[in-house]
C-alpha cells in the first residue's frame, strides 16, 4: 500500500521540467524581442538627436533687405499662392481701411 507512487512522481517532475524549459524558452524570447525593440528605438532617438543638432547648427536666416522697414512676419512669409490658410486674417480696422467705398465705418 505505501510506496507504490513511484511512477507518478517521476511523471510529474518530467512533466514539471517541460514547462520549466517552455517557460525559459518563452523568456528567451521575449528578452530578444525586448532588445530589438531598445535597438530600434535608440536608433530613432539618434536620428532624431542628429535631425535637432542639425537645426540647432545651422546658419542663422539670412538678414531682412535694407529697404525693409519692418521685417515680415512668419505668416506672411508662409502664403503659398493664392491661399490663405496660413495667413492671418485682417483685423476689423484693417477691413475698414481696405474697402474702397466706406461702407463698413
Amino acid at each position: 500500500m505505501c510506496g507504490g507512487g513511484g511512477n507518478d512522481n517521476s511523471e510529474a517532475m518530467k512533466q514539471a521540467e517541460e514547462r520549466h524549459e517552455e517557460n525559459m524558452a518563452l523568456q528567451r524570447e521575449q528578452l530578444e524581442e525586448q532588445k530589438r525593440q531598445f535597438e530600434v528605438t535608440r536608433e530613432e532617438n539618434q536620428r532624431r538627436y542628429d535631425k535637432q543638432q542639425r537645426i540647432a547648427n545651422a546658419p542663422p536666416p539670412p538678414a531682412p533687405e535694407k529697404t525693409a522697414q519692418v521685417a515680415a512676419t512668419a505668416l506672411d512669409e508662409l502664403r503659398i499662392g493664392d491661399r490663405k490658410k496660413y495667413v492671418q486674417r485682417a483685423t476689423k480696422q484693417e477691413r475698414r481701411h481696405s474697402v474702397g467705398l466706406g461702407i463698413y465705418s
